[in-house]
Order: structure tokens, then sequence, then C-alpha cells
């Protein structure tokens, strides 16, 4: 016994030597790289300093002068083009214009003396309270039900009935989303936002969350979350009851058929472009249908296997003409009218519904296919713009493959100086497959500038490389992605990634415009951002080829 408890004292002190220890070493290390951290801004500030002397004049750079601007950044100037004196240390040394410039800056325990004493004094105080709770939690009261288990672990046993747990949350829930339209115009003094918000919180209270936004398209879109997969059908009727009921109490003699009710439902943490262009779709369906008032898509596995194996089935439908060609409208701030207008394509499928191109364009895979698709988007495109009057601009995306391509490239320019339209004609694609191609487009590029065609880089979705665009002429505008745009004002990272996007495009002379536009809170806070215009349902949807010259 005496062995024993002296075993276990040695243990105790053991442990609290190795404790104090340990945490010695975490306070050295983290005054080291705090410390290095310093230096570097130190370093830093000098490499500023020796920035800011080479823009002088030849005569201004005087030591009287270099020490005056030295002391602005905290720093000692030594010596221009000689080498300090060897008592000197502690220097940096920079080029410049020819001559070496040695600079002396202070010690970092000098100069951020307060610093480090106040970062030390937080985490010893840190440590400190630390090890109290771990003493505290050591020595703390045994739960009565474990001390019960202890004594009597049969009587245990049948104090709580056996259960069969649930299966977890992501297999039984789901989200809905759904974008509900009614054939008739509500009137100015009803405010459609408050008025349906209420009424659907009233009637799902019941749910983790209800949310709803009255787009300036004349849409309604509505979200629920953690909704069981048998009370989807419900739920979607419910909805669309909701929206009848309103609308009846405003005007009597209106039927259901005039609400139509498109929606998705989809597992959390779905892609929500997706989610949303599935939405459009069902919508699409059910307000070409005179029977079917609500129609709805699930985003699963079935859907994905269905899209990856219909490559040929969307060919086969672009070429036998089964597809809607549509405008969306871009909008400047400045002038308050539309700039251009972006060609967007939707394929009729026979078991899928209306497809944007977004939807089936990661399925095609052969070259031959992409060839199709843009070659016939462009000259479709071309048709409208024959037509129409108004010289408004067009843009059309490309794939990056044909871009790429040689005879693509080819055909194109000779489509253009057969047409004539090669001023009134932009063409986009992504940012990262500019820069990832930069190399392989340099022929395209120059055959654009010359024609005097335009390029939009589009899906920005981060700050870029300012250098890799400044020589390109052809570049007229970049297009903010959408997922940077879906409610950014809501998010002070969007906007802080907004706004830096924004001030290289300054740098470049080149607009910034936004994609996905759905609320007024989503406009003001780009306005406030810097970007010149933007595109989405908020300003109007797209407009099919024959509506577009009447706009």
């Amino acid at each position: 016994m005496v062995m024993k408890s002296f075993f276990k004292h040695v243990t105790d002190t053991l442990s609290k030597w190795y404790l104090a220890v340990a945490s010695l070493l975490l306070v050295c290390f983290l005054n080291a790289l705090l410390v290095h951290l310093f230096h570097l801004q130190i370093h830093q500030r000098a490499m500023q300093f020796a920035q800011a002397a080479s823009m002088l004049p030849k005569k201004e750079q005087t030591d009287d002068r270099l020490s005056v601007l030295a002391q602005q950044f905290n720093l000692q100037f030594i010596t221009l083009g000689q080498k300090p004196p060897l008592q000197i240390s502690n220097f940096d040394t920079f080029e410049l214009s020819g001559s070496t410039l040695y600079v002396r800056h202070p010690k970092v325990w000098q100069e951020y003396a307060s610093a480090l004493l106040l970062f030390n004094l937080l985490f010893i105080g840190f440590l400190v309270f630390a090890y109290r709770w771990w003493l505290i939690y050591k020595v703390r009261p045994k739960p009565f039900r474990r001390q019960l288990q202890k004594v009597a672990p049969r009587e245990q046993e049948n104090l709580l009935p056996t259960i069969q747990h649930p299966r977890s949350a992501d297999e039984n829930l789901f989200n809905i989303f759904a974008l509900i339209k009614w054939s008739y115009h509500l009137g100015d003094e009803i405010d459609a936002q408050q008025h349906f918000s209420i009424q659907f919180h009233k009637h799902f209270s019941a749910y983790s969350k209800c949310s709803v936004k009255y787009l300036n398209s004349g849409a309604l879109a509505v979200t629920l979350e953690q909704v069981a997969w048998g009370e989807v059908s419900t739920i979607s009727k419910q909805m669309h009851e909701v929206v009848y009921q309103v609308l009846f109490a405003i005007r009597g003699d209106l039927s259901r058929k005039v609400v139509k009710l498109g929606g998705c439902y989809y597992q959390p943490k779905s892609d929500q472009t997706k989610v949303y262009q599935l939405a459009r779709s069902a919508l699409s369906v059910a307000s070409n249908n005179i029977w079917q008032h609500i129609h709805l898509t699930p985003l699963n596995k079935t859907h994905e296997i269905s899209m990856q194996n219909s490559e040929e089935d969307f060919i086969k439908y672009i070429e036998n003409g089964q597809f809607i060609l549509f405008f969306q409208p871009l909008f400047c701030f400045a002038t308050q009218e539309i700039t251009q207008s972006e060609a967007l394509l939707r394929v009729r499928h026979e078991k899928l519904g209306l497809i944007a191109a977004k939807q089936f364009v990661p399925q095609l895979h052969s070259k031959e296919s992409l060839w199709i698709l843009d070659t016939l988007i462009i000259e479709h495109t071309f048709k409208v713009l024959h037509k129409d009057k108004s010289h408004l601009l067009a843009s059309v995306n490309v794939h990056t493959i044909n871009w790429c391509d040689p005879k693509f490239t080819k055909w194109l320019c000779d489509e253009l100086l057969k047409t004539e339209l090669a001023k009134r004609v932009l063409f986009e694609m992504t940012l990262d497959d500019f820069c990832h191609h930069r190399l392989q487009l340099d022929n395209m590029v120059s055959q654009l500038e010359q024609l005097g065609t335009g390029l939009v880089l589009d899906q920005v979705s981060e700050p870029f490389s300012v250098k890799d665009l400044r020589q390109v002429n052809c570049i007229k505008a970049l297009k903010l992605a959408f997922d940077l745009v879906h409610n950014i004002d809501e998010s002070l990272a969007q906007q802080k990634v907004v706004r830096q996007i924004v001030r290289q495009g300054k740098q470049l002379g080149l607009p910034v415009y936004a994609v996905g536009v759905e609320t007024q809170t989503e406009l003001q806070c780009l306005q406030r951002l810097g970007v010149k215009g933007a595109q989405g349902y908020y300003f109007s949807e797209p407009l099919q080829q024959l509506e577009l010259a009447g706009y």
C-alpha cells in the first residue's frame, strides 16, 4: 500500500512537470512564430520604402531626403552605395537605380514589446484557466445513473424500454424549392412579398425554415426545409392551394388553372444552381400544360443518370429543331437601358422536360456534339440579329474545345465577315478556361481583335491576375458567377470578393456585370460595390427570339 501511494505521488508529480514543460515549449513556439510574423511585417515596410525611394527623381535621392522618407516608415537610412561600417548590424539591402540602398530597422522585441507582452499574458492566463478547469473536472461528482449501473446492472436494464433508432435525417428529409406563377396582375396597392410571406409562414410554421421571395418577374420563390419524402407531393399541392386562396380572396372569379407551380425536391447541400434550373424547367412544363398545374422534378441519382445517358438524345433534339432560343437582357445601371442580351438555349427533352444548356453541356463529350451545339446557336443568333432593328449587342457562350479548334475559329470568322455582324455580337467563355488555355487561344484572340468582335469573361468567382488580361484588347467585360451574386446582401465574404474583382476591373478598364439578380436587396448591394450592370429575373425573364425585337 505504501509503495502504491508512493508511485502514485511520483506519477502525479511527473505529469505536472510534463504539463509545465509542454506549456513552456508551446509558449516559446508561439512567441517565435509571432516574432517571425512581426519581422516579415517590418521587412515588407522596408520594401515599401525602397519602392517609394525608387520613384524619386535622381536629383532628389540625397541622404537627407532618403532619411526623411525612411522615418515615415519607422526605419533608419544608413547609406546609399557605400557599405556600412562593421559595427552596424541588423540592416536590409535593396537595389536602387544601379546602387545598393542600406536601411536599418528596429529590433522586433523593441518595436512590438507591448504586443508581445499582451499576447504572453493572455496565453499564460488561458493555460492557467484550462489547468484549473481540468482539476475541477477530475474531482466532479459522479452521475447517479453511472453509480446505479455499477450497483444494480440488472435493474437498470428494465428502467427504459427498448426502442428502434430511426434512420438518419439525410435519408428521410428533403428540401423543396418551388417557383409559383399566376396569370393575374395583383396591383400596386398590394405588397406581394409581405402578403404571401405571412400566409406561407402561417400554413407551414411546423417546418424548420420557410423562405418566401417575390421576384420581379412575377414569380414567387418558396423554400421549405426538412420535409418528409412521403409529404413532398402533398406539400406542393398545399403551396398551390395557398396561393390560389390568396388570389381568390382578391378576385372571386379566378380558377385554379391560373396558378402554376414548378418545384424541385432535393437533399441538403445539393448544387443550388441545378436546383434552380430544375425548378425553372418544371415551371415551364406546368405552364405549357392545360390540365397539369403542378410539376415536381427530383434532384437525385436517377436524374443524374438520365442526364449522363442523354448525349445522343440532346443532339438529336437540337438537329430536329426541338429547342427554343431565349435572350436574357443585361441592364446598365447608369443608362437604365439594355446594353446586351445573352443567348440561352432550352431543349425540349421527351422525359426531362425543358432543359437549359448549362444542364446538359457538361454531358457532351465528343467534339462533333459540341460543334453542332455551338454552330447552331451562333447561326440562329445571327438570324435574330438580322431581324432586330434596335442594333443591340448579343452575347453567345462558346465551349472552350471549339475555341481551341482552328477549324471552328476559321468558320466563325468567315460567318462574321459574311453576315457583317462582327460589331453586334460578343462571345462568352469562363475566366478559368481563358487563363488555362491562354497560349492556345492567341490565334483566336488576334482574329477577334482584327474583326472588332468582343469577348466577355464570365463565371468570375474570385480575384484574378491582372497581368494575364492586360494585353488582351478584345475583352470587353467581366461577369460575376451566380454563386457569388446569390444572396450577396447577406454575406460579407461575397461582398469582399466582389469589391476586389471590381477594383481589378477598373485597373483593366473593364465593366463588371452580375448575373442571376433576383431581389432588390441584391441589386442595391451590387450597385454599392461598383457593379456596372446586371441581368436576372429581377429585371426580366429570358425573352423568346420573336419577342426580342419588340421589347
